[in-house]
C-alpha cells in the first residue's frame, strides 16, 4: 500500500506506557522489533485481518501480548488503541 501511519492520542499514550515498561525492563528494542515487524505487515497488506467490531481490524504482536486496533482509510492506516491483551480492565 505504502501508506501513512497515524494514531489517535490515546494509542499514542498507551504506546508510550508500554515503551517505558519495557524500557525499565531492558526489553525497549525486542520491543520495537516487534512493533515495528507488524507495522510493516500492515503498510504491505493492510486488509490482511478480518474486522472485528465497527470497521477496526486488530492484529497481535508476536512476542509480546500487545495488539494494534487499526482502520483502514484512504491516506493508510489509523491506529485506534495499542492494548496490553493482559490489562484487567
Amino acid at each position: 500500500m505504502g501508506g501513512k501511519i497515524k494514531a489517535t492520542d490515546e494509542a499514542r499514550i498507551e504506546l508510550h506506557k508500554a515503551k517505558c515498561f519495557f524500557e525499565f525492563n531492558n526489553k525497549e528494542e525486542e520491543f520495537w522489533e516487534d512493533f515495528n515487524r507488524q507495522i510493516d505487515v500492515l503498510l504491505l497488506m493492510p486488509e490482511a485481518f478480518q474486522v472485528r467490531y465497527r470497521n477496526v481490524r486488530i492484529v497481535t504482536l508476536e512476542r509480546f501480548d500487545y495488539s494494534i486496533h487499526y482502520v483502514v482509510k484512504p491516506y493508510g492506516i489509523l491506529i485506534y488503541r495499542f492494548l496490553n491483551q493482559r490489562q484487567d480492565y
